[in-house]
């Protein structure tokens, strides 16, 4: 397995965990729905990370660029949460929520750029 595969497994995976786990504590209403929740977006986030680690290599350009937009997501959420849970040069009151997601939607967005026009070059 090679490294951009692995990394867009690992992105992809995580970014469908974090969007079906938070969209299902979000639909249920009653108090313990993370415990619904988070399985859920797990097995979901497991499904797709296995489906682009074994795939990856058989993708046209199209799914390419979603998954590594996906995978750049992904990885976008996890890095503005560890800044924010380290305080690195007192961050966490700057970066909120919001910002994090509007940072990483736009770094997914790039990523799929950057995949789109790197395999339409090869």
């Amino acid at each position: 397995m090679n490294g951009r595969r692995a990394v867009a497994a690992l992105g992809a995976g995580l970014a469908v965990f974090l969007v079906v786990a938070v969209a299902v504590v979000e639909a249920l209403a009653f108090e313990f729905s993370a415990l619904v929740g988070l399985p859920v977006g797990l097995v979901a986030g497991a499904v797709v990370a296995g489906y682009v680690a074994l795939r990856y290599s058989s993708f046209g350009r199209r799914p390419r660029a979603v998954a590594d937009a996906l995978a750049g997501f992904g990885l976008a959420v996890l890095a503005a949460q560890a800044l924010s849970y380290v305080n690195l040069a007192g961050l966490r009151s700057a970066l909120s929520t919001d910002l994090a997601v509007a940072l990483a939607v736009a770094v997914g967005v790039l990523a799929g750029a950057a995949s789109w026009r790197r395999d339409g070059r090869a």
